[in-house]
């Protein structure tokens, strides 16, 4: 018999042992909305369409959140689509976000530092510095840094990573 598992968030519905590889398309994750590659989670019910990694399943149901310190944030399944007011992106029916009702506000679980905790940080950071290469190289061309500045030595440069925060 294969392992099951409960979620709150997904109640009445038993959840089935899955490996994912191979899929045609890609099955995501309902809580953090990347691709499930390995041990995750399906509905054995009729509705067939949650699926969740093994490790969301311990997601916590209430998070504090620094960008949001009036209120405690609950994670959700979502019945229509909201906006993340982290990183502007729409997640949609049957997707989950941490909310908050009284205010209206909403975040992904991976806009969040309990997906991924310190490994999460490390890979926005190594983001930022590769979006900053690419900024510079693709609105100058490669150029040889300025051996006195140890940077590109560009006031417009500075301009937009001051803009975009990088």
């Amino acid at each position: 018999m294969a392992a099951s598992a409960t979620c709150k968030l997904h109640a009445g519905h038993s959840l089935t042992k899955h490996h994912y590889g191979g899929e045609r398309p890609a099955c995501v994750c309902a809580l953090c909305e990347r691709i499930i590659a390995g041990a995750g989670y399906r509905c054995g019910g009729e509705c067939g369409g949650f699926n969740v990694h093994e490790s969301c399943l311990s997601l916590p149901m209430r998070v504090a959140f620094d960008q949001h310190p009036a209120h405690a944030l609950e994670l959700s399944l979502l019945t229509a689509s909201r906006w993340c007011d982290a990183c502007r992106v729409a997640s949609h029916a049957g997707r989950c976000m941490y909310r908050c009702a009284a205010c209206g506000f909403d975040v992904h679980p991976r806009c969040t530092s309990v997906l991924d905790g310190e490994q999460h940080g490390r890979k926005r950071a190594v983001v930022k510095r590769v979006g900053k290469a690419a900024l510079k190289v693709g609105l100058f061309g490669l150029r040889v840094a300025d051996a006195v500045t140890g940077g590109f030595g560009s006031p417009l440069i500075d301009v937009i990573e001051t803009a975009l925060h990088l």
